[in-house]
C-alpha cells in the first residue's frame, strides 16, 4: 500500500512538472504539435490520475484522499523549493554584476582601455561575453549590454550600457560613473540583506508552525495512542488531515507572499 501511494504521488508530481528534456522536445516541436498543455490543466489532471489509479488498484476511499493530499503537499513543497532556488540565483547574479562593475572600474582607473577590460572580465562573468564579443568585432557594445540586462538580476547592466554610450559619444570618464554604479549596487544589496535578515524569523516561524503537528502525532503515539492510523484509515481522520495540510500550506504561502512583497518594496 505504501509503495502504491508513493508511486501515484510521484506520477502526480511528474504530471504537474514534467522533466526538462520533455519540455525542451515539446517546445522544439511546438509549431507542429500546437500549444503545450497549460500548467493548470496538469494540476487538475494530476489528482484525477491519482484517483483513477487508486480505483484501479481497489484502494479504499480514505487512502485515495490520503494519496491526493500527499501529492498536493509534494507539489506545494516542490514549488516553494523552486522559488527559493530562483531567489538565490537572483541574488547571486546581482552580486556578480556588482562585482564585475567594480573590477571594471578598477581596471579603468589603472589605465586599461574599456574594451580590453571588458574582454578580460568576460571569461569570469558569462553575462559580459556578448558585449566582449561585440567589442572585439567593433560592434555595438551598449546594445549588447542592454540585451544582457534583460536577464534576471542583471538590470544594472542597462546603466552600464548608458554610461558606455555616453563615454563613446562625449568622451566622458567611464571609471567615475562605474564607481557610482558599484556604490549604488552595493548599497542595494546591503539593504536587501538587512530586509532578508528581518524576514527570516517570520519565515522560520511559519515553517515551524506548518510542521509542528507532526510532533503532536509523535507525542500521541508515545502516549499509547494511534493517531496515524486514525488520520490515514478513517474518513473523518483523513479529511481532517487533508484540511490541516491545506491550512498549513496556505499559511506558509501567505507568509512567503508577505515576505516577497516586503522584498519587492525595498
Amino acid at each position: 500500500m505504501t509503495a502504491l501511494a508513493a508511486l501515484l504521488a510521484a506520477m502526480a508530481v511528474w504530471l504537474w512538472r514534467p522533466p526538462g528534456a520533455w519540455l525542451v522536445r515539446h517546445r522544439l516541436q511546438r509549431g507542429a504539435s500546437g500549444q503545450p498543455w497549460p500548467r493548470r490543466a496538469l494540476v487538475v489532471a494530476a489528482p484525477l490520475v491519482v484517483v483513477w489509479g487508486a480505483g484501479r488498484a481497489d484502494v479504499s476511499g480514505p487512502h485515495v484522499i490520503l494519496v491526493v493530499t500527499v501529492a498536493a503537499v509534494a507539489m506545494f513543497g516542490a514549488r516553494q523549493w523552486r522559488g527559493a532556488v530562483r531567489h538565490r540565483r537572483l541574488q547571486e547574479r546581482r552580486r556578480l554584476v556588482s562585482e564585475a562593475i567594480g573590477l571594471m572600474s578598477a581596471e579603468l582607473r589603472a589605465g586599461i582601455l574599456p574594451q580590453r577590460a571588458l574582454t578580460g572580465l568576460a571569461p569570469e562573468f558569462d553575462f559580459l561575453v556578448p558585449a566582449a564579443r561585440a567589442a572585439d568585432l567593433g560592434g555595438d557594445v551598449p546594445a549588447a549590454l542592454r540585451t544582457a540586462a534583460r536577464g534576471t538580476g542583471a538590470e544594472l547592466l542597462a546603466e552600464l550600457s548608458g554610461a558606455w554610450l555616453v563615454a563613446e559619444r562625449a568622451g566622458a570618464p567611464l571609471a567615475r560613473v562605474l564607481d557610482r554604479l558599484e556604490e549604488t549596487a552595493r548599497g542595494d544589496l546591503e539593504i536587501e540583506r538587512e530586509v532578508q535578515s528581518g524576514l527570516a524569523p517570520a519565515r522560520a516561524t511559519g515553517r515551524l508552525m506548518a510542521v509542528l503537528p507532526v510532533f503532536g502525532l509523535a507525542l500521541g503515539s508515545g502516549m499509547g495512542g494511534d493517531p496515524v492510523a486514525i488520520l490515514t484509515g478513517t474518513y473523518p481522520g483523513v479529511l481532517c488531515l487533508a484540511a490541516g495540510c491545506a491550512l498549513a500550506c496556505l499559511g506558509v504561502a501567505w507568509v512567503e507572499h508577505i515576505a516577497s512583497s516586503a522584498e519587492t518594496d525595498t
